[in-house]
């Protein structure tokens, strides 16, 4: 029995007869999207792993240093890694893949690492990008709070919830080209544990293994609330605490809440106008500064951004070219020109700045930073 996911109406997801546990996955990876009909075919597959054919030539490519190893003929492709194996057809991307996979482990990383990128690329000939960014609707127009790894999109995102405004993304963004609108991208939101209890009702939602994690946050919390989110932004001894204290993955139910649970304090959309975008960078002082910014310079620094945490995708890719130097992808090889003109296309008639902040910081501080140029 297929399972099939549709997002927005614009992307849409497959599973093949998955197993209990790739259901689950998906489930939580997707959250709060639920398993819908497709009015189209699907832009990823995927299915369970055939036994690959010992007929004809197969060749090998070695650990080049990832502790990945590749085989392939004139039909397949296959990453090896430990016990799993992957299938993906790269030069199907864009056009409806079949991505095939084997193993009992590993099947987090293979909708990280390949069918999340899959599904982002494929967005471009619909006029559309998935962006490196987390979103808001603030007082009704859509906020995009970019920025590199470990800049602090999440935490710019809770400090406008705190100050009302509704959820819209973590992490990946959809920007449709024509700058109209902002839309949610599925993924699991990682908040560090010393925000745990900034978050309303948050630490009764967590179960399980997820309630041990979070468990390591009490001590680091109450210091920072005693001496940390009183100022901002955060010092760089601050900074050491909440490194200790790690962080949890939550669903964006779980971060929310659902009706009826008590603790649903916080708004979400799963859409916005589009209405302004600022850039997260990471600097050495303590300091909050916001200023205009250049609209290309942004977009090709964003899509830098987003090529780099698509690396694995990218690194099979050029696995896959060596193999197969004969079968390029154009949407792959073009999607980071593609990404900055799509994204300088939105930004065009909007307000664009760079903040400067360091990390990590009080998220009601950087609001009250940010929210004069809203």
């Amino acid at each position: 029995m297929n399972v099939d996911y549709d997002i927005h109406g614009v992307l849409g997801l497959r599973l093949i007869d998955p197993t209990p546990s790739l259901a689950r996955l998906v489930a939580r990876q997707l959250d709060p999207w639920r398993p819908s009909p497709l009015a189209s075919e699907p832009d990823v597959s995927i299915s369970r792993l055939r036994t690959v054919s010992s007929r004809g030539n197969r060749y090998r490519l070695g650990d080049a240093g990832d502790s990945q190893e590749c085989e392939f003929s004139d039909s397949e492709f296959i990453l090896r890694k430990g016990a799993m194996s992957l299938s993906l057809p790269f030069s199907s991307v864009g056009e409806g893949c079949v991505i095939g996979w084997s193993g009992g482990s590993g099947m987090r990383r293979l909708l990280i690492d390949y069918v999340r990128p899959a599904l982002q690329i494929s967005l471009l000939p619909k006029g559309s990008l998935a962006l490196h960014s987390a979103a808001v609707a603030y007082e009704g127009k859509g906020i995009l709070l970019a920025g590199w790894a470990e800049s602090g999109k999440t935490e710019a995102m809770l400090g406008f919830l705190q100050a009302g405004a509704a959820f819209v993304s973590d992490k990946w963004t959809i920007v449709d080209g024509d700058g109209s609108s902002i839309r949610h991208f599925p993924t699991p939101i990682t908040v560090r544990n010393w925000m745990i209890g900034l978050i309303p009702g948050l630490r009764e939602r967590l179960k399980g293994t997820e309630l041990l994690r979070a468990r390591a946050a009490g001590l680091v919390t109450s210091v920072l609330q005693a001496e940390a989110l009183s100022r901002a932004p955060l010092t760089t001894g601050v900074k050491s605490l909440a490194e200790l204290a790690g962080r949890v993955s939550v669903t964006p139910s779980q971060l929310l809440g659902k009706d009826g649970d008590g603790g649903s304090q916080w708004r979400s959309s799963s859409s916005a106008p589009l209405e302004s975008l600022f850039l997260l960078v990471t600097c050495g002082e303590d300091r909050i500064a916001v200023r205009e910014a250049d609209i290309d310079e942004i977009s090709s620094r964003l899509a830098d951004c987003a090529a780099y945490e698509r690396r694995a995708f990218f690194g099979l890719y050029q696995r896959f070219k060596y193999a197969f130097p004969g079968r390029p992808n154009r949407l792959i090889e073009e999607a980071r020109e593609a990404e900055s003109r799509t994204l300088a296309k939105a930004l065009a008639s909007k307000r664009v700045f760079v903040v400067e902040a360091p990390f990590p910081f009080d998220p009601a501080a950087l609001y009250r930073a940010i929210q004069p140029f809203c």
